[in-house]
């Protein structure tokens, strides 16, 4: 076979389709090609020269390499590696990417040693056809964020309607959960009570999620779900209701029904999202303002590695590729970036977030409904006792005890109100603050033990318009409760 086959096979293995998706200037888009595609093709040049010098079937193990890794950028096996191979299961995404990746590239190798001497040229035409697709296959290209203008959905709205914030903070465990009972804990819970008390809000101390999982709890939350057995009896035969998963790469599930939205005097709504959940089909939804790690506008906490290198990887790893999520999380271990990508980025611009918030709020007055869901203070960890930003947190979660994980999150959640104290203030200075409404909570606790044992504590805080005192209200009530009842009023 000659050099020409093997050197084109290698320019369209190491051929990085990835680099092209992610908003990046050319500037950008040369370095990367230069470090991902000329570099590898001209070491795989010397590599086939070497090998077909001494006429030595050991080419069949960089084949076999180079194969696999074309097949990995080209269909984002992490997805599918993290889970194991068939029962086989290490309990680390990691470890088990290792052996479907070892597993994988040991079949191709006996593929090319034992087959006929065309098996090259079958697998060449697998993977041209393969990476031809790919070039036109669009889901992860950068314009598929959702639409941030949904202006075709603006309703007229009376005068003197009543404007309402809702937050939710995603894991944030309650003033009354086991996660207090560790140092400083109940410390910090007092100090957020009385941030809280400050500020006039009621605040529901025994506040608790039917659930522990988001999608479970905020579908049941936002459709006014009452009881665990209500939401059950939906549907038997399914564990989650409401929600399907997302065609969206950038989304990973769509809210199919909202009946909080749903509210006559719920109109021209605007969100502020994850990339985990898209709130933004329903429609009365006139801005949609979902986390975007590649957003060049994009700002961050003190501490935070907003660097080239920084985004160059999370892009990367953005592809979904095996080596791509071993490559940022090597690059993350020894402190050379930070990521962007959810929730970590999103964590590291919370401040970004809340002034996209409102900026939202002040340009617009004829909204009746501001609602954020916010992947913060969730897993993995972040902030220093400053509240800055400190990307060795995130990397050492699973080496962390139980009761030093609870100190932690405690600490995180202190650093969210004093991020939210900005942004309150803020709207203080517009005259905007008494004049809303605003009701904050979680969707379910921190969740570091797994047990049926553990009180599903959340935060609950609501604020009525000009609210001039604080109510404590130590009644056990779900949120799901107290959201319909907040909501319908």
């Amino acid at each position: 076979m000659n050099l020409n086959l093997y050197r084109l096979y290698g320019v369209i293995s190491f051929f990085p389709n990835w680099v092209f998706r992610a908003n990046l200037e050319i500037y950008d888009i040369l370095i990367l090609i230069f470090f991902f595609f000329i570099i590898p093709v001209f070491i795989h040049i010397q590599i086939l020269k070497f090998y077909l010098k001494n006429k030595s079937k050991n080419i069949y193990y960089w084949l076999s390499l180079i194969t696999f890794y074309t097949l990995d950028q080209n269909f984002s096996l992490w997805g599918v590696a993290k889970h194991g191979i068939l029962t086989i299961n290490l309990n680390s995404p990691y470890l088990n990417s290792i052996l479907f990746t070892s597993v994988s590239i040991i079949f191709i190798y006996f593929l090319f040693h034992f087959s006929k001497k065309n098996t090259l040229k079958v697998i060449f035409s697998f993977v041209l056809v393969i990476f031809i697709f790919n070039i036109f296959d669009s889901p992860k290209n950068y314009s598929n964020f959702p639409k941030v203008n949904l202006i075709e959905n603006k309703q007229v709205i009376k005068k003197n309607f009543n404007k309402k914030l809702v937050m939710i903070f995603d894991e944030m465990s309650g003033l009354n959960h086991v996660d207090s009972n560790v140092y400083d804990g109940k410390t910090n819970n007092q100090n957020i009570k009385d941030y809280f008390i400050k500020n006039n809000f009621d605040i529901y101390i025994n506040a608790f999620a039917l659930f522990r999982d988001t999608d479970q709890s905020l579908g049941s939350a936002l459709n006014f779900i009452r009881t665990n057995e209500e939401y059950t009896n939906i549907d038997k035969n399914k564990e989650v209701h409401f929600f399907d998963k997302s065609n969206n790469y950038f989304v990973t599930n769509e809210l199919k029904k909202n009946k909080f939205f749903d509210i006559h005097h719920h109109k021209n709504i605007i969100v502020n999202q994850s990339m985990y959940i898209n709130f933004c089909n329903h429609p009365k939804v006139i801005v949609c303002n979902q986390f975007n790690p590649f957003d060049e506008n994009l700002s961050f906490i003190k501490g935070f590695k907003n660097t080239k290198l920084s985004r160059y990887v999370s892009v990367y790893r953005n592809n979904g590729a095996i080596f791509s999520y071993f490559f940022w999380r090597a690059a993350l271990q020894i402190r050379l970036t930070d990521s962007l990508l959810d929730p970590i980025g999103e964590k590291a611009s919370i401040r970004y977030i809340f002034n996209q918030i409102f900026d939202n709020i002040n340009n617009n007055k004829d909204t009746s409904l501001f609602f954020s869901h916010i992947i913060v203070p969730h897993e993995p960890f972040g902030f220093n006792k400053e509240c800055d930003y400190d990307g060795s947190k995130t990397i050492n979660f699973n080496r962390m005890t139980i009761k030093q994980k609870r100190i932690q999150h405690n600490l995180e959640k202190l650093c969210l109100i004093k991020y939210l104290d900005d942004f309150f203030l803020k709207l203080k200075k517009i005259n905007e603050f008494e004049n809303l409404e605003i009701i904050i909570f979680s969707d379910h606790d921190s969740r570091f033990i797994r047990s049926d044992n553990i009180d599903n504590n959340v935060i609950f805080f609501h604020k009525e318009k000009n609210s001039k005192m604080s109510i404590i209200n130590n009644d056990e009530v779900s949120i799901n409760h107290l959201l319909y009842s907040l909501g319908s009023e």
